[in-house]
């Protein structure tokens, strides 16, 4: 057997060749970091700031539009764990550091927006931190809370929250992040799984480019040809939004139940008195895009539903389950007709 003391006997093409070899991978893992950044570059989370912020981004908003905000959320430079305390100058976007630094590299749990602590997320933490919205089910039930007056009455003193952005982290983990408002009395979907290696955000979305893999996806959703064929995908036989096919895609059944919940809104703000028009985006608005004020808790409810499923863009791929149940609730709620419709179990 070949002892330490004999290694000087190596030849000097052997070395060279080690020696080569050690370049290459080198080089190799030069390249592959090269090739991360540049796939960092034309993400969203490369995103200039000074396209949505003046001056500077502020404390609210540091924490997932900057590296420093995140950072300094996660208690660098010993600040305090869960707060941003400065606001960062507008140059400073999401970089390499918000996630591969010593204070977010091993994170594995969130706070999401209902103060559900979310644990052994693993990988999935520094994601869900901020791709969680701003507003949960738990904010809706405290905002009325103390109405008395009837749920159909309009209340001035109601205060809606908005949910401002994707609540994608919420909504994959459903009734056990509270995201969407429940209603009483009703069960409803908890975490969404995807089967293995699927599991995890950035086993489906490229952790620096942000895309998603056809290819991947096709070797179980045969439909899955490209990221367009996403939404034809489905995996249940049943017609939830009782329009007679069952072989649409899950985006469709819940794009439908969306459209109806919509309508019904709208009809019940021209039926009962005392409400505006309301508009429905990132924010709740009248028509004059003044923060909407003619809330009853009927109406709340369901469009704060809405807006919940209409931002989650991937709703269909994150909880299809949860997402269907909260629209059907709502629209049976503010007095949508159901004849039909199935309500996931």
């Amino acid at each position: 057997m070949m002892r330490f003391q004999n290694y000087h006997r190596l030849s000097l093409p052997i070395i060279l060749v080690i020696f080569s070899v050690v370049l290459v991978a080198c080089s190799a893992a030069e390249a592959s970091r090269e090739e991360h950044e540049a796939a960092w570059e034309g993400s969203a989370h490369a995103t200039d700031n000074s396209v949505h912020f003046e001056g500077e981004v502020s404390e609210r908003c540091a924490k997932c539009h900057s590296t420093p905000g995140y950072l300094e959320f996660n208690g660098a430079n010993g600040s305090t764990v869960g707060e941003v305390t400065q606001p960062v100058p507008t140059d400073q976007s999401v970089k390499c550091d918000a996630c591969h630094s010593e204070f977010t590299w091993h994170k594995t749990q969130a706070v999401m927006p209902s103060g559900q602590l979310l644990e052994n997320l693993g990988k999935n933490a520094n994601c869900m931190e901020c791709h969680q919205g701003r507003a949960s089910g738990i904010n809706v039930s405290d905002a009325l809370a103390n109405i008395d007056t009837g749920d159909d009455t309009v209340n001035t003193e109601i205060s809606a929250p908005s949910i401002h952005n994707n609540p994608a982290g919420p909504l994959l983990y459903g009734a056990e992040a509270h995201g969407g408002f429940e209603y009483p009395g009703k069960e409803y979907a908890g975490r969404y799984g995807h089967s293995g290696e699927f599991d995890r955000c950035i086993a489906c979305h490229d952790a620096h480019s942000l895309t998603i893999d056809a290819k991947r996806c096709n070797a179980c959703h045969i439909k899955a040809v490209d990221f367009a064929n996403f939404r034809n995908i489905r995996a249940s036989n049943i017609d939830y939004d009782g329009d007679g096919d069952n072989t649409e895609g899950i985006f469709r059944e819940i794009e439908t139940i969306e459209q109806r919940l919509l309508e019904q809104i709208e009809l019940y703000v021209q039926v009962t008195e005392g409400v505006e028009p309301l508009v429905i985006g990132g924010r709740f608005t009248n028509e004059a895009g003044e923060p909407y004020t003619t809330w009853t808790p009927r109406l709340l409810r369901a469009a704060y539903n809405y807006q919940f499923s209409k931002l989650s863009g991937g709703a269909y791929a994150h909880n299809p389950q949860y997402t269907l149940q909260l629209l059907y609730d709502s629209y049976e709620d503010i007095g949508g007709i159901m004849r039909g419709m199935t309500r996931p179990e």
